[in-house]
């Protein structure tokens, strides 16, 4: 590469191309040379310059600057809505680099309506601290003629016992801007009259603009508002000292009765239902607790005046703050209050039933190292019930009480978790004792600080347990709304820093998925409950099961089937609400029970036969078992309407065979026979003149023969994108496959039949003729491809 940028820099092209043609092929030098690679290709092709920048940021997830220029390509595209999508997903995982936050917001500039971009502008403020941004998001916000042109940002530094911050108005620069302070019942007028380097440094006068207020005493809460009344983002401001917690005491934990926190911010409805539900289940729980709802300065004066009701009857313990102090310092606050005993944290948007506080604690006291406990839900990570990690629609009252109530009954034991979940978590006080309370110096506000608490925990030889014998209804974002992924993004950034190994871990528990035992004992319950409670004489869509590989999208009752390490995985799904069914079974270690379960359906009339048009696909010890269980089978049709002509090995066509054509291989690279033949069209294609005609969506280690020819490329999965969308920005132009349906990738078919592209089938092998690898290709032979249109899937 450096003999590259050696010719680049002396213009001499054709031998900076050689060079760099040359890196390409050089495993060492490759991601380099695809940046530079898609940087020549932007101005003109930019969708040629997504191919190469797309493999450059695969290889270099970290590289900021790599995103942001792939971002340029997308937005060189008129894409911004998708620029947007993708960008967002990686500023999730690199929020502080300056290039990508630019990008981002000029991608947001063109795909948000002026509301919801202000909105996003506003969440953003506080937290930027680059000028280029600032001007530019300010810019931004002038431009708005319909809202206020005043903004500003205010917050306390309690090293310094001072309130800071920046205030202007955008339509009247040169002015300082006039405040109102409210404090302890007294109000005084100031300007933001002194300077700001922020401002100054993002072309702002260098005179004015910056707020420092000293507030020597403590305050529970301090009001900045320009004199429209219009606060300042950060007001009102809480200015305390800095936490300290309290020291430990003995005799704490199990003999001690427990506080249920409970912190209450907005959502109405969904607060009260919550607190209701506690309070119903508290007769019903035989461990004594108080629950403890803290106000952080509601917004909703409704939602106050009810909860001041509640604390009247003496159903509730009421902590009242005068200022909004955020979920970490709410809850350090609140933990502090009962010194020995052991608290549960419980979001204002869930529902607990029957004696959910009795299991959790009887978990979290089955080991004496156990830090926390989390329960099962339809929305909270790991414990996310009826999939890990995927959120489903919170069920209704009845409904959760149902699934609570099989799931108390289904003898499922506690399960060692990575990290604990805030939505609902049994914090025991020997370990708040040990390991401290959250980090509200350095985690912004909100999200993540229970990932960190529990890491933290970890390593100080804690462990933390799901508690799959208790189910927690979970709406979730109720609190934060449209500031939730920018808490996300920052906290997540320093967890990364301070636990570099914690992702890897996570992922590998991921992998190994231990909680999938106790979802199928919980989902087998709802199965045979289903059953027992169901008629189905008039539910003729029930009566037949469909068989499909993984991918496709899902029939309501149907069996998928995909190969991993550990064997064939055999999922059954079916329609039950509110949550679906899903039963994995990994075989042929689990066939008994695959088995019981499939009698089970059959002989209680749920099904009574299975079809699919992919019988030959499906592994042969799943069809023995399917016969076994004498379950009628049957065929339909598949929607493929390929045209009779005969073939021979596939030709490039005309379209593939355009400088700027790019064809999708859609068939399965699963095999060497097949790389090799696809390898000798790639190199076939590259003699024509074309560069990138040839692209794949595999993996990287299936590409390397084909790369090697110079022919074809990669289109590699992006966060935030999916395959019909990268299609889409790579100008693919025609899907081909060389081996007919057979070995068909079916998810990159129905992409390809989606983005509508022209699609080529290689006939001759359709019907079973074998093809060399060696054959001769006919570069000129466009014949002997087969033009195939198929319906619709």
């Amino acid at each position: 590469m450096d003999i590259f940028h050696r010719h680049r820099e002396a213009q001499e092209q054709e031998l900076a191309n050689a060079m760099l043609e040359l890196a390409l092929q050089t495993p060492e030098y490759r991601p380099e040379a695809l940046i530079w690679k898609g940087i020549d290709a932007l101005p003109n092709d930019p969708k040629l310059a997504f191919i190469y920048l797309s493999n450059a940021a695969h290889a270099l997830p970290d590289r900021a600057d790599v995103h942001a220029l792939l971002g340029r390509s997308i937005l060189a595209q008129g894409q911004p809505e998708l620029a947007t999508r993708y960008l967002s997903a990686v500023w999730q995982k690199l929020p502080n680099d300056p290039s990508l936050r630019m990008i981002l917001w000029q991608a947001r500039s063109q795909s948000a309506s002026p509301a919801e971009l202000r909105r996003m502008i506003l969440a953003h403020l506080p937290h930027i601290t680059a000028p280029s941004e600032l001007n530019f998001v300010l810019k931004i916000l002038a431009a708005q003629t319909d809202a206020p042109s005043t903004v500003g940002v205010v917050r306390y530094l309690p090293e310094e016992k001072e309130i800071q911050g920046w205030a202007v108005d955008l339509r009247n620069v040169h002015a300082p801007a006039a405040l109102v302070l409210e404090a302890n019942a007294n109000t005084l007028s100031v300007v933001a009259n002194v300077a700001h380097p922020l401002l100054t440094a993002a072309g702002l006068p260098a005179t004015h603009g910056g707020i420092r207020i000293k507030v020597p005493n403590p305050t529970l809460a301090v009001t900045v508002r320009f004199a429209t009344g219009l606060p300042l983002l950060g007001s009102p401001v809480s200015a305390m000292p800095t936490f300290v917690p309290p020291p430990p005491l003995p005799d704490v934990g199990k003999h001690q009765p427990v506080d249920v926190l409970i912190p209450v911010y907005d959502g109405l409805e969904e607060t009260l239902e919550c607190i209701n539900s506690a309070i119903a289940a508290r007769k019903l729980n035989r461990t004594p607790h108080r629950l403890v709802v803290v106000d952080d300065a509601t917004p909703v004066p409704a939602l106050g005046k009810a909860l001041k009701v509640l604390a009247s009857k003496g159903k509730i313990t009421l902590i009242q703050q005068p200022a909004n102090l955020g979920f970490i310092r709410t809850m350090n606050r609140a933990m502090a209050l009962s010194p020995r005993q052991d608290v549960v944290w419980l979001n204002a948007d869930t529902r607990v039933h029957g004696n959910w506080l009795d299991r959790l604690r009887d978990t979290a006291y089955s080991a004496d190292d156990i830090a926390s406990v989390t329960p099962f839900t339809n929305n909270g990570e790991l414990m996310s019930f009826p999939i890990s990690r995927c959120d489903s629609p919170m069920p209704t009252a009845e409904e959760s009480a149902y699934i609570d109530s099989l799931a108390a009954k289904s003898k499922n034991i506690g399960i060692e978790l990575e990290t604990g979940c805030g939505f609902c978590m049994y914090v025991k006080r020997m370990a708040l004792n040990t390991v401290g309370y959250l980090d509200e110096k350095h985690l912004s506000r909100g999200y993540g600080e229970e990932t960190d608490w529990c890491l933290r925990a970890r390593e100080n030889g804690w462990r933390h347990m799901g508690d799959t014998s208790t189910f927690v209804a979970h709406k979730g974002g109720i609190s934060f709304r449209e500031e939730k992924l920018l808490r996300v993004a920052y906290n997540n950034a320093i967890l990364r820093s301070r636990y570099p190994k914690a992702e890897r871990s996570y992922a590998a528990y991921c992998e190994r998925d231990p909680l999938l035992p106790a979802r199928n004992r919980l989902q087998r319950c709802r199965l045979i409950d289903f059953c027992k409670k169901t008629k189905l004489n008039n539910a003729a869509e029930m009566l037949t099961i469909h068989l499909q590989p993984s991918g496709e999208p899902l029939l309501p009752l149907c069996l998928t089937w995909h190969q991993n390490h550990t064997g064939a995985i055999v999922t059954l799904h079916m329609p039950l609400e509110p949550l679906k069914l899903e039963i994995c079974y990994t075989l042929p270690a689990q066939m008994e029970f695959f088995e019981t379960d499939l009698s089970y359906l059959r002989d209680h009339g749920v099904i009574n036969d299975l079809t699919s048009s992919r019988w030959n696909e499906c592994p042969d010890f799943l069809l023995a078992t399917i016969k076994s269980l004498r379950i009628p089978r049957s065929i339909i049709e598949d929607n493929l309407e390929p045209a009779q002509i005969s073939g021979g090995l596939l030709a490039p066509t005309d379209t593939m065979l355009k400088p700027s054509g790019r064809t999708l291989i859609i068939d399965k690279l699963n095999n060497s026979t097949r790389i090799d033949r696809w390898a000798k069209l790639a190199r076939a294609t590259r003699q024509s003149g074309s560069s990138s005609s040839l692209l794949t969506y595999v993996s990287a280690e299936e590409i390397n023969t084909l790369r090697a020819t110079g022919g074809a490329n990669n289109l590699p999965v992006l966060p935030g994108l999916n395959l019909e969308d990268t299609l889409m920005l790579a100008g693919v132009q025609a899907g081909v496959s060389s081996s007919g349906t057979q070995d068909i990738d079916w998810p990159l078919y129905k992409a390809a039949y989606k983005n509508c592209l022209t699609l080529y089938l290689d006939h001759g092998t359709s019907q079973g003729q074998s093809q060399s690898a060696s054959a001769t290709i006919d570069i000129n032979s466009i014949e002997r491809s087969l033009h195939w249109r198929p319906t619709q899937p």
